[in-house]
């Protein structure tokens, strides 16, 4: 079987570094803004929680357009403005002039990865989603295991300005690569072969949550239709409650741990950058065992149990440790469990959910519920670091977070047990009726 749809995954992916490296170089750059502008620790936190009120905006709007038009053209347009607005970013000179242009960022960046997460759903086999969204979050990680040294290189020699104008001109390159070979469907694409087309539109079409043997079709349905679906379906807001406590972990360490490591245990930018290259690469390695994990045990909830229940000792191992071997040691191993988390449950959306909302249900579940985390978590920390002079008190809170979590969990994991017996059941009647249908052929 050709797979042809590992190149179109391939600039998905590619998308994916990008929109991780022009994410995080405001982190790196954190200190010289807070200096450089005088700007002190909630001010700073206003600033970064702004991209996550824009992304929450992006991820709802995304949600709709890739529910509704094509996503090629949708995402490329607000790909490139992402770059755009990457280079505005080295123009500002106060406060709110940052806050804007973040928001807005964020926005474009939002409006980008919700629909990526419905390409892998239109592109890749059921059991292949695990790894194929661990690969797309690891190639987001792959953005900062290269990119802090270049980002980190670039304001040592020529400024944090000059930082953001390279990046943002860095990332054209992906958002032609995405025009260039990204097609909504395996049958508009030009380039596959007919034998890998039929058989990822039957494929699909069987593991559907809606899957109807007698056509196989899926509906167009309207936001409201979408929205009562998943308001019928309580497993869905426990994921969204795991969303907000999980992403929100996720974006507060790449908001904070550049600064943390420079304003708490007194590390240089270079040295900051350079340590972190081993919780990122760990970051890379949990969100591919937790997808393969997932796909191979056949409970990704399980697996964001455990990884959930991990998180919470490992970030209290982060803030209680001195020596900086102990502190690169439970960061990477947070950042590790934490992305096998993230992982599984947002590739339980597409095992739970029908595939006629889940533009919607990922604009939620990561716009709303995730981007909340994100504004909240940046400010929290923030407003720790003002007050008490350290970070101590935004870790711990991350870590009773990751408790929660874990506790909400465990009735999602019971209920994917019940969807995956609704499915095996539906799957071998289709097949009896095929066989049906032959014999009396």
């Amino acid at each position: 079987m050709p797979r042809f749809r590992f190149v179109v995954m391939g600039a998905v992916w590619l998308t994916m570094f990008f929109l991780f490296l022009d994410r995080v170089n405001i982190s790196l750059a954190a200190p010289y803004l807070m200096d450089g502008l005088k700007l002190n620790g909630v001010e700073m936190g206003i600033v970064l929680s702004m991209y996550y009120w824009g992304y929450m905006a992006g991820q709802l709007g995304g949600g709709i357009a890739a529910d509704h038009w094509t996503i090629r053209t949708w995402a490329s347009v607000m790909f490139l403005a992402w770059c755009a607005l990457t280079v505005l970013t080295g123009v500002c000179n106060t406060l709110w002039q940052l806050a804007l242009v973040r928001g807005l960022f964020g926005a474009c960046e939002g409006a980008v990865a919700n629909p990526t997460h419905k390409l892998e759903n239109h592109w890749v086999l059921p059991n292949e989603r695990g790894r194929i969204y661990g690969i797309a979050i690891g190639c987001g990680y792959l953005g900062l295991i290269l990119g802090t040294p270049l980002v980190s290189w670039l304001i040592d020699g020529w400024g944090w300005r000059v930082m953001f104008y390279g990046t943002g001109v860095l990332s054209v390159i992906g958002a032609v690569c995405f025009w260039l070979i990204v097609y909504d469907h395996p049958r508009e694409h030009p380039w596959i072969s007919p034998q890998e087309r039929d058989f990822l539109e039957a494929e699909l079409a069987k593991d559907r949550v809606t899957y109807d043997p007698t056509s196989g079709k899926a509906q167009t349905l309207s936001f409201r239709q979408a929205f009562a679906i998943l308001l019928q379906t309580p497993a869905y807001w426990g994921l969204c409650a795991v969303s907000f406590f999980a992403l929100g972990t996720f974006f507060t360490n790449l908001s904070w741990l550049p600064g943390y490591l420079v304003k708490d245990r007194g590390y240089t930018v270079m040295s900051s950058g350079l340590y972190l290259i081993l919780p990122y690469i760990a970051a890379l390695i949990g969100s591919l065992i937790g997808g393969y994990l997932g796909d191979r045990l056949g409970s990704r909830g399980l697996v964001a149990l455990v990884a959930s229940v991990v998180t919470g000792p490992a970030i209290m191992g982060l803030v209680m440790s001195h020596d900086v071997s102990h502190v690169i040691f439970w960061m990477s191993l947070a950042l590790f469990v934490n992305a096998a988390a993230v992982n599984s449950a947002i590739i339980l959306l597409f095992d739970l959910l029908p595939a006629e909302v889940l533009g919607v249900a990922v604009a939620i579940f990561s716009g709303v519920c995730g981007g909340t985390g994100g504004i909240l978590g940046p400010l929290l920390m923030g407003y720790a670091y003002d007050r008490t002079g350290t970070f101590w008190w935004g870790f711990a809170s991350l870590a009773v977070g990751a408790v929660i979590t874990a506790f909400i969990l465990i009735p999602i994991v019971i209920y994917e047990k019940r969807v995956k017996r609704e499915k095996q059941i539906k799957a071998a009647q289709a097949a009896i009726g095929a066989n049906v249908a032959a014999v009396a052929k």
